[in-house]
């Protein structure tokens, strides 16, 4: 006889434990070890849901342990099917998207672009883990949404991703396939629920209409705003009215029946704003005229607040992180301040955004380079035309293959990303992108416009990875320093006594015992630290005494590509000097600059997930008392000892720093008449020994040494 009762209770899965169905990462979830639960209950996967979210967000601050504990439990996910054969595919897609919320949220609040796409790929990846593919596959998530039992439960985690998912399409171009993708499902479900004031739906229908927007999708965008425009009116007291103001102001073109300005100027009367919603006003307002000076002094006047609250938590790596946000708030201002050729407001608000007193803000003349898709930007006007179409594309594609990175960017096929990034130099590829940054931009114009300016340093908004310096020096040009502190520096020392450091790297010994030879052969006082001296304690020590005019290092470095908190400069096996130990180690205060020298890989190297990278060893660590030199990627050991060797002549020939590294970095290019830079000088034995094992250099050798103050 037919039982619908007897064959439901047959076809639906047994509670299952929760450490069958997660064996790895049970064990860091605070619950009973006999916890179980009903996979075809909504109630008991919610509950689940709960459990891995609370771990999730208890251990948010600690990235690499969220990292791990999140892709132990991706990974468990694609294996429920062996203890629980019956478990609904929709329950394993809301488990999925869900889990992938946390640390996608966690990287949207701190303007990690990549860390954000990396954990939407994942909440739609067909493989496990990163690397081992990059396909998308929606269908399970698409038919979870349209399932009678858990559809509201997947709507509900597609909607909490979903401001993610469009603030990646409309900030970085990324995504392209998956928020085209989703945008009528979000619409569907967030539109009629903005009547409620539903938190989640909003905030996705903030960042889906931006999308929209931009996307030239005129209807939809202004049926959101126009919806979002009577909300904000009838509802100013709504946690994201604020958001909701933001959006309506700043949009171009106006998605709304009043004016964007008379929407602002509402705002500003009715809506509690935040400090950061009350800057973006400001920003709007001032990008409508840059030169208008009642608006730009409110403008700085907010930027002062928002930058003194973030200096105020006394914490370098959330700095680095809040800041990544306020410059994508301050993202509209750009464009029109160097079309305007308003650079000196757009290093005023630079200046702000770091932190920078107006009295210590540099007042020289700077030449900013900005960045578009087909080109980089420094002259005042409209910007690079179109015949370098999709250069950045070509030069993303180019850095990837040269230097073992992920990197993506907008006009670009985003599921490069996952291919793995494993850090290695390709030497095979070197001239392809040497084509390809002398394409993205006119680096011989370039040089010329610094000197039209007489430009006594460069403000590089640009991938922290192009080699402007060595590039104008390989066309002959001027190499202004780079301006990374925005201060103004102080006098650099006369060199009369310099601190060697020998690490383990390749060439390191041989290195030193060239430098110390330059140096004392004009009389300039070496101390050679070697050996069992050589720990981090000593280094540490060292580097906050004012004893010497120049800190030299020669070992290895490492800056493993998106993760710039592990940064460090790795003395020898046992002996490492992170990033946060040098942020937290103050230089000295003196009349005048020292230079600290990191002839290491990737000293210089930063960030590359937010839209301005300022997280890096060199970045860190520069000011008014402190230049450093260090190096962009990983280099040849022989190739950076040369280098070396060059600017110590330069450098005890009494040059100012900035002079001896660009006469320095010029020589480097000229390899076959390296020679008679060293002829004469005692060192030839010395020298020919670095030369013999070094073949002619390509730009990943003479490429990576930079000059920051």
């Amino acid at each position: 006889m037919y039982d619908p009762a007897r064959l439901r209770a047959e076809s639906e899965p047994d509670p299952v434990q929760l450490c069958e169905i997660l064996p790895t990462s049970a064990g860091h979830i605070d619950v009973p070890s006999d916890f179980d639960v009903d996979l075809s209950k909504p109630d008991g996967v919610t509950l689940l849901l709960a459990c891995i979210q609370v771990q999730q967000e208890e251990i948010a601050d600690i990235p690499f342990a969220l990292d791990r504990f999140t892709e132990m439990v991706l990974s468990d996910l694609r294996n429920v099917t062996r203890v629980a054969p019956q478990c609904p595919e929709a329950v394993l897609a809301l488990l999925t998207v869900g889990t992938c919320w946390v640390p996608a949220r966690r990287a949207f609040r701190s303007a990690k672009s990549l860390e954000m796409w990396r954990w939407v790929h994942r909440a739609f990846a067909t493989g496990d883990g990163i690397g081992q593919t990059a396909e998308i596959d929606s269908g399970p998530a698409d038919r979870a949404l349209r399932d009678h039992v858990w559809g509201p439960l997947v709507q509900l985690a597609l909607v909490r991703l979903a401001p993610v998912l469009f603030h990646l399409a409309h900030q970085y171009d990324m995504a392209g396939d998956l928020a085209p993708h989703y945008e009528q499902n979000v619409f569907a479900i967030c539109l009629p629920r903005l009547s409620t004031g539903d938190e989640a739906s909003i905030e996705a229908l903030v960042h889906l209409t931006a999308y929209l927007s931009k996307q030239g999708k005129s209807r939809q965008a202004n049926e959101l705003g126009h919806a979002l425009e009577r909300f904000l009116f009838t509802c100013p007291a709504h946690p994201l009215a604020g958001a909701v103001a933001t959006l309506l102001a700043s949009a171009r073109p106006a998605i709304t029946h009043q004016a964007p300005g008379a929407i602002a100027a509402w705002a500003f009367q009715h809506v509690s704003l935040d400090p950061h919603e009350r800057l973006s006003l400001h920003v709007a307002a001032s990008a409508e005229d840059v030169n208008d000076d009642v608006r730009f002094a409110t403008l700085m006047k907010q930027l002062v607040t928002v930058g003194a609250f973030i200096d105020a938590q006394n914490d370098p790596l959330q700095a680095s992180r809040d800041r990544g946000s306020i410059f994508s708030i301050l993202g509209p201002l750009q464009r029109p301040l160097l079309a305007a050729g308003r650079t000196d407001r757009l290093l005023e608000v630079l200046g702000a955004w770091k932190g920078v007193p107006a009295d210590q803000l540099r007042d020289d003349r700077c030449v900013t380079l900005g960045n578009t898709g087909s080109g980089v930007w420094y002259r005042p006007g409209p910007g690079p035309g179109s015949g370098r179409a999709d250069s950045l594309v070509r030069l993303t594609k180019a850095l990837n293959r040269a230097l073992g990175l992920a990197l993506v960017t907008g006009g670009m096929d985003d599921t490069a990303l996952i291919a793995p990034a494993d850090d290695e130099k390709r030497t095979e590829h070197a001239a392809e992108l040497e084509t390809a940054l002398r394409d993205h931009f006119d680096v011989e114009d370039l040089a010329d416009y610094i000197n039209e300016q007489d430009a006594s340093a460069l403000v590089p908004l640009l991938p922290s990875l192009v080699p402007t310096q060595a590039l104008l020096a390989r066309s002959g040009g001027p190499v202004p320093p780079l301006a990374a502190s925005f201060r103004k520096p102080l006098p650099d020392r006369a060199v009369s006594r310099v601190q060697l450091w020998c690490g383990d790297a390749p060439a390191a010994t041989a290195e030193v015992r060239l430098l110390a030879a330059i140096f004392s052969n004009n009389f300039i006082e070496v101390d050679l630290v070697t050996g069992p001296d050589v720990t981090q304690k000593r280094f540490l020590s060292e580097y906050q005494r004012d004893d010497y005019d120049v800190i030299w290092v020669v070992s290895h470095g490492a800056n493993p590509p998106y993760e710039p908190d592990r940064a460090a400069i790795v003395l020898n096996d046992t002996e490492t000097v992170h990033l946060d130990d040098l942020v937290h180690a103050a230089a000295p205060t003196a009349s005048g600059r020292r230079l600290l020298v990191l002839n290491t890989c990737q000293s210089a190297a930063a960030d590359m997930q937010g839209p301005y990278d300022d997280r890096g060893i060199a970045r860190s660590v520069v000011g008014p008392g402190q230049a450093v030199v260090g190096h962009l990627w990983r280099v040849d050991g022989h190739a950076a000892a040369v280098f070396g060797a060059l600017l110590a002549i330069e450098l005890a020939a009494e040059s100012t720093f900035v002079k001896a590294f660009a006469d320095a970095l010029h020589h480097f290019q000229d390899w076959r008449a390296l020679d008679k830079h060293f002829d004469g000088r005692g060192i030839g034995a010395l020298v020919s020994e670095l030369l013999q094992e070094l073949p002619e250099p390509t730009i990943l050798d003479w490429g990576s040494p930079v000059f920051m103050e």
